[in-house]
């Protein structure tokens, strides 16, 4: 009996050490299913494009879940998307975010998913045949110093590709400003791997955009999701100031 005292009392003692090793402001584990296997009682969309449905797939408030989307870029960035894609109604209960996905992406075969790290992206299907797509150009090693947010890491990307244009959207849809100013090195990966590193940093659920014109193409980062404020504008465009301060082909 009594070295059945013993034992109980070294568990407990263990159990209380572990919990202490969780540092105080940290994030404790998640020990729910991954979120791809997280089933959503109900997806409804109706007369919607992909922009659309990646929005509401984002605003289920998955932990854990963070989202990148390149929509198709437009001639400009004044033409309406909703104009140029094609529209799709889905009522599905009881799916997984996989399966949401698989028919996000039927409903629209102009776009494809993968899975990059914690990250799940849907991008163009024809960004693989176009050697120029900035999203897939590599980058040998980029560092970021001191940085407040996502945004600011994008100007030592530009000059890593300054024949590419990049812009981001900000300040007025949400915060995004990391919990300390970060420094990171980063080495051997493509830009949409860094873009995804990048938002990844900010919380337990992210979300990251690439939209736009030709010649206005901007990235927009959010702590959680986001949504498309189609009631802002005629044009579909989110209600939000552009910053054009790297890659301006205007100037």
């Amino acid at each position: 009996m009594k070295n059945w005292l013993i034992l109980l009392l070294v568990l407990l003692a263990a159990a209380a050490c572990t919990h202490a090793a969780v540092p105080e402001g940290v994030q404790a584990p998640f020990d729910g299913p991954p979120p791809l296997d997280v089933v959503v009682k109900r997806f409804d969309l109706t007369d919607a494009i992909m922009r659309g449905g990646i929005s509401e797939l984002s605003l289920q408030g998955i932990r854990d879940m963070h989202l990148g989307f390149e929509e198709i870029i437009r001639n400009r960035i004044q033409d309406d998307p909703r104009v140029q894609s094609p529209h799709f109604s889905l009522h599905l209960m009881g799916r997984t975010v996989r399966e949401i996905l698989d028919a996000l992406c039927n409903s629209d075969l102009r776009y494809v998913w993968s899975v990059d790290g914690a990250t799940i992206n849907v991008y163009p299907r024809a960004a693989a045949q176009d050697s120029t797509y900035l999203l897939d150009l590599w980058i040998d090693k980029i560092v970021v110093k001191e940085i407040p947010d996502p945004d600011q890491a994008l100007a030592p990307l530009w000059k890593l590709f300054p024949g590419q244009q990049v812009g981001y959207s900000g300040p007025g849809l949400a915060d995004n400003s990391y919990a300390k100013p970060w420094t990171a090195t980063f080495q051997s990966l493509s830009v949409r791997q860094f873009i995804n590193r990048l938002a990844e940093h900010m919380g337990v659920q992210t979300s990251w955009v690439w939209r736009g014109g030709k010649n206005e193409r901007l990235f927009t980062f959010l702590i959680g999701g986001f949504h498309t404020g189609w009631e802002a504008r005629t044009s579909g465009e989110w209600p939000t100031v552009v910053a054009w301060k790297i890659g301006d082909r205007r100037n």
